[in-house]
């Protein structure tokens, strides 16, 4: 009896040599029996065009896009769905009718893991720390949940403000530089969504701009996370790192694929394990 073709899959972006991709969405195959071929893909935007339609002929039907190529993924797809579109960033690609089409499945992702963590944001105060290409992709889906307010607080405050005034609700977030949120503490929620860490620095976050009972979260994971997650550890504060979201956004990618949701929790638990 012949076994079917692997599904064909890759991430494409520069660097990707150390992404955690491949394991998780073997993972997934492994746990609802589908064979899974997950490549690594280095490239920039340059070269993205000759290296996906290389990829298509090898079989590929699906792809990740990261940095620096979720913004050009949107001008690749025929179409894309409302959360790439708020966003203004592709990172799952889909072959359909030998056409790229394009989502978000970041914000998802984020929302999954929020659940997983017991952290509802509605009617609470959340404020966000950077305004780089991932956080787009994360309003939409954390104003679906109602929050009271949101604060995108950033190093250059112009360009927080214009993130947020890309959304139409200018009712309940605002943007700014860090004085912004100074003047709006203290916040119920908190999410770390800057790339210092990964030069080992810190966001010039204030103990001050949490609430006595607030929730930190850190987009970044491993040891990307450490230097944010040692502040916290020093002050008390708990906080939850990103891999739960890495995790939630690739399950919402393979359904993309595959029509079929994998669980998160076994796949994060032998992540954490390993």
């Amino acid at each position: 009896m012949n076994q079917p073709a692997p599904v064909r899959l890759a991430l494409f972006g520069q660097p990707v040599a150390n992404s955690q991709s491949p394991r998780i969405h073997a993972l997934f195959g492994r746990q609802l029996g589908i064979d899974v071929d997950y490549r690594l893909i280095e490239t920039g935007t340059h070269g993205l065009d000759e290296k996906l339609a290389e990829f298509r002929r090898l079989g590929g039907t699906g792809a990740n896009l990261t940095v620096p190529l979720k913004q050009a993924g949107v001008t690749l797809c025929r179409r894309i769905d409302e959360a790439a579109r708020a966003a203004g960033a592709v990172n799952t690609l889909r072959l359909t009718d030998s056409e790229w089409h394009g989502y978000n499945t970041d914000g998802g992702g984020l929302m999954l893991d929020f659940k997983r963590l017991g952290l509802d944001i509605a009617r609470r105060r959340v404020l966000i720390v950077g305004a780089g290409g991932a956080v787009a992709g994360l309003i939409q889906p954390l104003l679906k949940h109602n929050p009271s307010s949101m604060v995108i607080v950033n190093r250059t405050g112009e360009r927080a403000e214009q993130l947020a005034d890309r959304f139409d609700r200018p009712q309940q977030i605002y943007g700014g530089g860090f004085g912004l949120a100074d003047e709006n503490r203290p916040f119920d929620v908190l999410i770390q969504a800057t790339s210092a860490g990964h030069a080992r620095g810190l966001p010039p976050v204030k103990p001050a701009w949490l609430a006595g009972d607030g929730r930190v979260y850190d987009l970044n994971y491993g040891p990307a996370h450490q230097p944010f997650a040692n502040w916290c550890r020093e002050r008390a504060i708990e906080v939850s790192d990103g891999l739960g979201m890495l995790v939630g956004q690739a399950a919402l990618a393979f359904e993309i694929w595959t029509g079929r949701r994998p669980q998160i929790a076994p796949v994060l638990a032998e992540l954490l394990a390993e």
